[in-house]
This record gives structure tokens, C-alpha cells and sequence, in this order.
């Protein structure tokens, strides 16, 4: 009977607010509604003011379309995070009409490219099948040598983007924060293996779950949450804060690393090499961690010769602060910083010209 009513009860808030939705998305449209969320987001050129936010309402269903968001000023509302969902099947190693692999940004399902955008309540997942590729035998033409499949990308420059109460699923590069944007997200769950948060732009993620998956079905293999890029001159990267670092099933103890630092292969005048000035920042505040998590680790990139070469964490901005939970507690760890330190990573430090009603913790 509690089920019933809580139903009831979610029905009759969506119909009294249908009149404050700009758009309507349902698998199954009635008049007025549109059967597509990229046929919702072409409505947007119709609107008068573009500093008013859109607001867009998706109904509960599978949603299998890629996303791209050029309009800024966008609010997206999923009618429940689980059961709302946005996927596509794409990976890096795949190819274009033009028979080349569409790359690692190409394989994103999810794209924010522009300013003021909010999604709520929805699932977004790259469903590529990392699993079952990675079973195949490196002979089988089938298997895909890059499968990296971004849910979400984020491109440059992107500013005020938040993320509340959504769920983001991949294995690897599940979240990708290009250079110059800056993304807040709240009482989200995110998935992953291989570097399945990474890039240079400036990202908190607050009140929230990363979970570590197993790269194959019985064995949890090795992993890394972050994979920052930040250039040096940039003040922050990602922020991870009163979140809970958990793990799949079948993930061994010590299998996890917090981060590895990422100097993209970038071309300078000189030639193209690992860009020195990637310098990555990620820093872990209060958060409660699994066994899975060892510490950080190191990275290779190429020299100027073309030659490998070891980026270590050490001389990377990685700090740790206030963690607690078996995998906070390490010996003779040289990333702990103080509590004065920590103060810095404050919301309101690291968007101190954001709107409030960007940094309210949870959007309504």
C-alpha cells in the first residue's frame, strides 16, 4: 500500500509541475511530448532568451541515443536515476564512416560543450561490453585494442556544470574533464576500472560513490580512479570530498589506485611528447575507503625522443586529508596534508563566482 501511495504521490508531482517543463520526453509521447531527448534538445532554438534556463523532462525508459549539448542554459531532469537511462555502445577502437577509430573523445555518449547546464536524476552509461572484448584473444580481429567508452565528457571550457543524483557507468574513462571547464557533482555514483575519472578541468565530486569494477568477471586486475592532467597553472583539479570509495564484488584488496599522473602526448614547436606541464592535482577529504585502494601510482608517457618515460606521483600534486576506513590507512603516508592545507578545497574557494543556485548541494 506504501508503494502505491509513494507512486501516487511522485504521478501527481509530475503532472502539477508538467506546466513548468519546457520539454517532455517519454518512450511512449503523448501530444505535446517528444519520443526523443535529442528531439527535446533541437526545441531549444525556439526559445526567446537564452539566459533562461530549458527545462527538459524525461520520463522513466532506456534511452538509446548519443547526447550533445551546445546550448547553454539547460536543465535536464530524469524521472528517477535508475530507471531513467541514457546509453550508447561506443568505444574508442571503433571507427568512423571514414573507416578511422573515433578515439577516446569520439567514444563519449554523453557531451556537455557548453555553460549552465544541470542534469538530475538519471543514469547515463556507455554500454560498450569492456568485459567481453577484453575475453576475447588478442588474435581475434573482433577485439578492440582501445576500448576506452566515455559516459560523460565534458569539453573545454565548459563552466557551471552540475551533476546531482546521477549515476555514470563505464569501465574505462568513464568521466572525462577536458582542460578549462570546471563541473560540481553531488549524490552521484560513478563506475569504473581504468582511469574512469580523468583530464584537466576542475571537478568536485561531493557526497558521493566511486565504485571500482573488475576488469574481468572473476578477477578485479588493476585499476586507477583518477587520472588528472591539470596544467600547472591551474590552482585546482579533482576533488573528491565526503564520498565512499567501494568496490565490486570480485575486486582483491590492494588492487586500486587513489590516482596516476596523465601527461597527454601533445605537439609543441619542438615536436610531440608528453606535456610537461600536465602536472595533475587530486586531492581525497574525508572520505571512507575500501581495502581495494593501496595508494597512488605512476605513469609513462613519451620523451621528446619518442622514448618512455615515468611520471611518479610523487611530483604530482596529490593530497589526502581526514580519510578514514582500511584503505585511508597506510604507513609512512607522504601525501597526508593538514588540516589548514585542506581548508583551501572548500566549494566556495574553488567556485567563488558561481550563482548560488549552482552550489546548493542538492538541485531542485
Amino acid at each position: 500500500m506504501r508503494r502505491f501511495l509513494s507512486i501516487f504521490i511522485m504521478l501527481i508531482s509530475i503532472a502539477s509541475n508538467a506546466n513548468s517543463y519546457d520539454a517532455i520526453v517519454s518512450i511512449t509521447p503523448k501530444m505535446g511530448e517528444f519520443e526523443t531527448i535529442n528531439q527535446a534538445i533541437l526545441s531549444i532554438n525556439k526559445r526567446l532568451n537564452s539566459n533562461e534556463i530549458f527545462t527538459i523532462f524525461v520520463k522513466n525508459g532506456h534511452y538509446n541515443e548519443k547526447i550533445n549539448l551546445k546550448d547553454p542554459n539547460i536543465m535536464l531532469i530524469g524521472e528517477d536515476r535508475d530507471n531513467t537511462v541514457i546509453e550508447y555502445n561506443l568505444a574508442a577502437g571503433m571507427l568512423d564512416e571514414q573507416g578511422n577509430k573515433i578515439g577516446t573523445s569520439g567514444s563519449a555518449i554523453f557531451i556537455v560543450n557548453a555553460s549552465g547546464i544541470i542534469i538530475r536524476n538519471l543514469t547515463i552509461r556507455n554500454s560498450f561490453d569492456y568485459r567481453a572484448n577484453q575475453s576475447l584473444p588478442k588474435t581475434n580481429p573482433a577485439r578492440l585494442t582501445d576500448p576506452q567508452a566515455v559516459a560523460v565528457l565534458i569539453n573545454n571550457n565548459s563552466d557551471r556544470i552540475r551533476f546531482d543524483n546521477v549515476n555514470l557507468e563505464g569501465f574505462q574513462d568513464t568521466l572525462y574533464l577536458k582542460d578549462n571547464s570546471r563541473s560540481y557533482f553531488t549524490r552521484v555514483i560513478i563506475s569504473g576500472h581504468v582511469d574512469f575519472i580523468f583530464g584537466g578541468g576542475t571537478a568536485v565530486i561531493d557526497d558521493s560513490e566511486l565504485i571500482a569494477r573488475s576488469r574481468y568477471v572473476t578477477d578485479g586486475a588493476y585499476g586507477y580512479l583518477t587520472a588528472p592532467s591539470t596544467n600547472l597553472n591551474q590552482s585546482f583539479g579533482l576533488v573528491i570530498i565526503n564520498s565512499r570509495l567501494t568496490k565490486e564484488k570480485h575486486v582483491p584488496a590492494n588492487t586500486f589506485a587513489l590516482g596516476r599522473p596523465w601527461h597527454p602526448t601533445t605537439t609543441f614547436t619542438d615536436g610531440r611528447y608528453a606535456d610537461p606541464n600536465a602536472v595533475g592535482f587530486a586531492v581525497f577529504i574525508n572520505n571512507e575507503i575500501d581495502d581495494h585502494i593501496y595508494g597512488w601510482d605512476k605513469m609513462s608517457g613519451k620523451d621528446i625522443n619518442g622514448q618512455k618515460k615515468w611520471f611518479y606521483p610523487e611530483d604530482s600534486r596529490f593530497y589526502e586529508f581526514n580519510n578514514q576506513g582500511v584503505g585511508a590507512k597506510r604507513a609512512d603516508n607522504k601525501f597526508l596534508i593538514t588540516q589548514e592545507q585542506a581548508r583551501k578545497y572548500r566549494i566556495e574557494s574553488i567556485f567563488n563566482d558561481w550563482p548560488s543556485k549552482f552550489l546548493i548541494k542538492e538541485i531542485n
